[in-house]
């Protein structure tokens, strides 16, 4: 479906700690795959280029974004209130298969969280089981958000800090029974964490893994080419986060380049 250039109302903020649920009217024609993305334009400022952020929910006539502020176009998008305009471009890129049978193991990386909750809703309702690991760097980091998505999902959460459940990344809340032979996973976050998981899973598992990645995308259709990810094919080729991804399989990206560049 090709992508849809709209306004929309704002109809509510939801503020959890470090990041804020922006939700939005959306019309008919958006139906958009979980890991695909939104690419909006963020206030002025002088800021032209639009920003990407994973659609975090979607049901109806209503979707949302999870904003973290980290520059000027991410406070503008925090601060907009019930009754704003915002003008948005997507869905874009490529999202998740959700053809996969078994159990699904979804492994997040701070705001890497979004796209995986969406990810999950679309598994449970399909009959998957779930279960969302999340790493983060505080308990407290994302509010009451934890709470929330616990009443959703098989939760469980690491923290740097070990202020709230395991101590440690995300990688830590891996069990022995999670095998890819039994499971299939599903990640989001850091380049690091991406590359950490890869490396534990590389002896079988990598068939059963795909990634979101978290690049700058600034046209969002693959023709500026400013968020190149190293791939297998071809050998020493790249492909485009926005277009070819956000999501991939594992196996379609060159690991030993993508941990070079950290």
């Amino acid at each position: 479906m090709p992508p849809l250039a709209f306004r929309s109302t704002v109809l509510e903020r939801r503020d959890y700690g470090c990041a804020s649920e922006v939700v939005f009217r959306v019309g008919d024609g958006f139906s958009p795959l979980p890991g695909q993305f939104v690419h909006l334009l963020c206030g002025g400022g002088g800021r032209i280029i639009r920003r990407p952020f994973s659609v975090f929910r979607h049901e109806g006539g209503i979707a949302s974004v999870l904003v973290r502020e980290v520059g000027g176009g991410t406070a503008w998008l925090r601060r907009r209130r019930r009754g704003d305009e915002l003008d948005i471009l997507g869905p874009l890129g490529r999202g998740f298969d959700l053809t996969g049978g078994g159990e699904h193991v979804l492994l997040a990386g701070g705001i890497g969280v979004a796209p995986l909750a969406y990810l999950g809703r679309r598994l449970t309702e399909r009959g998957g089981k779930v279960t969302l690991l999340w790493g983060m760097e505080k308990g407290t980091e994302y509010g009451s958000l934890p709470e929330s998505l616990g009443e959703e999902f098989d939760l469980h959460i690491a923290t740097a800090d070990g202020s709230r459940g395991k101590e440690g990344t995300v990688l830590e809340l891996l069990s022995p029974e999670m095998t890819p032979g039994t499971h299939l996973f599903y990640a989001c976050g850091p380049r690091s964490m991406l590359v950490a998981l890869t490396e534990r899973l590389s002896a079988a598992g990598l068939p059963s893994l795909q990634v979101s990645v978290e690049e700058r995308m600034a046209c969002g259709l693959g023709a500026c080419r400013g968020c190149a990810v190293p791939a297998v094919e071809p050998p020493g080729g790249y492909l485009a986060a926005c277009r070819d991804g956000p999501v991939f399989r594992a196996e379609e990206l060159d690991w030993k380049r993508m941990m070079e560049s950290i």
